[in-house]
């Protein structure tokens, strides 16, 4: 599963502001900036008109273990990475070699893969893209993307403003008025909200898509959820074959960015823009969100024997020590931004972050600092089988071994 919030930066690093004016403007700048990026920007022809996003396979490149990379995972005794231009690449024998992954169907950038058996798998990216494999990653298969993606937004947005509609007029016309002032004032505002979602949703269609999913992670072979920019949430209980709006407790109106997430047993942990910090109890169908822990963005969520550590911005770290308990910081004495993160085996956890600056936590949280020799920029890790770590970000695969402690 993924653990690394690199791949947010791809594109997403417009400013975010709660008015919905330049809350729309920062929208178009970031969906532009998006899809330079992954190659993907609509063309238009003569007469002016924008053509349709077509998805093509992704190029062959050499040296694809030096591309950029931005998560890894294992599938079964496989290692599998994905990244820029619909890059996957495999290794079998634990790293020593690599190969490219021939006949991927897309060019978008993949920001994060999941296997939750040895041979199903699923990878998403740019373009609301979700991919799939069932034999380990050798072949892959278009299961989604964002035209499907910005209809099933739609119909939910209308869904959800003619449901509001219906309670505010049966509240007038039902209600002494002075009695449920404040109510009425709620459900107006809330009316209002939905109105603008909609309006938005409906300029996804008509644009094509834009807005890239940047993680995904499954219970099992058949339930999972994936989630992206702008609140993108969905989830799928059949094996990816149909993908639902996932937005029940998400609490966020802004539609701030959702990066990473996290599944252990029936807990969901997403994270987000702007401190978004939601768990769900219930494999995702309804999430809580913890307020005040952290203003700016958090990247991901990763366990150790301590408990679950969350990681973003500047360096700041925050544990939870029991599922839907209170947070609580760790103290690192790094501020360089923490995009990714790797479990290990010892019951600790690797915390990857910018400029090649690595946090390696203790099981019970206690930090020491890394610096990758290389100093790029880390977004996902995997612990080897004979003890290696290994790293992807913007200058391919690395190795923890090659590290320094401050």
């Amino acid at each position: 599963m993924a653990t690394s919030r690199l791949r947010h930066c791809v594109g997403l690093g417009v400013a975010r502001t709660v008015t919905r004016e330049k809350t729309w403007i920062g929208r178009c700048l970031a969906a532009i900036f998006c899809m330079l990026l992954s190659g993907t920007l609509h063309g238009a022809d003569p007469d002016g008109e924008s053509k349709a996003l077509v998805f093509t396979p992704a190029p062959t490149v050499r040296n694809p273990e030096s591309q950029q990379l931005l998560d890894i995972t294992r599938a079964g005794e496989r290692i599998l990475a994905v990244g820029a231009a619909g890059l996957i690449v495999v290794s079998d024998d634990e790293g020593d070699s690599w190969r490219q992954v021939p006949g991927v169907p897309v060019s978008t950038t993949l920001t994060a893969v999941t296997f939750p058996t040895p041979t199903r798998g699923w990878a998403v990216g740019h373009g609301g893209v979700i991919l799939a494999t069932e034999d380990a990653g050798e072949t892959w298969h278009q299961q989604f993307d964002g035209y499907r993606g910005a209809e099933a937004f739609l119909d939910f947005a209308r869904m959800q403003r003619s449901r509001l509609q219906s309670q505010l007029d049966a509240m007038e016309a039902d209600s002494d008025l002075s009695e449920n002032s404040a109510e009425l004032e709620e459900l107006a505002i809330a009316l209002d909200d939905a109105l603008f979602i909609e309006e938005e949703a409906l300029l996804a269609v008509e644009n094509g898509p834009a807005d890239p999913f940047l993680d995904v992670a499954f219970f099992d072979a058949m339930s999972g959820l994936a989630v992206g920019a702008y609140g993108m949430s969905f989830l799928t209980t059949d094996g990816g074959a149909n993908w639902a709006v996932n937005q029940q407790g998400i609490d966020n109106i802004e539609r701030f960015h959702l990066y990473g997430l996290h599944i252990e047993d029936s807990l969901v942990t997403i994270t987000g823009e702007a401190g978004l910090l939601f768990q769900s109890r219930d494999r995702g169908y309804r999430f809580r969100r913890f307020y005040d822990v952290y203003e700016g963005s958090l990247f991901g969520a990763v366990p150790i024997a301590a408990g679950l550590v969350s990681y973003g911005l500047r360096g700041n770290v925050f544990l939870q020590s029991r599922p839907g308990g209170e947070w609580r910081e760790l103290h690192t004495r790094s501020e360089s931004s923490l995009y990714g993160a790797v479990a290990l085996s010892d019951g600790g956890a690797l915390l990857l972050g910018a400029g090649g600056m690595l946090v390696r936590l203790s099981d019970d949280g206690e930090a020491r600092l890394f610096q990758h020799p290389g100093r790029s920029t880390f977004s996902s890790g995997l612990e080897g089988h004979e003890g290696e770590i290994w790293l992807v970000g913007m200058g391919g695969v690395a190795r923890f071994s090659r590290a320094v402690a401050q």
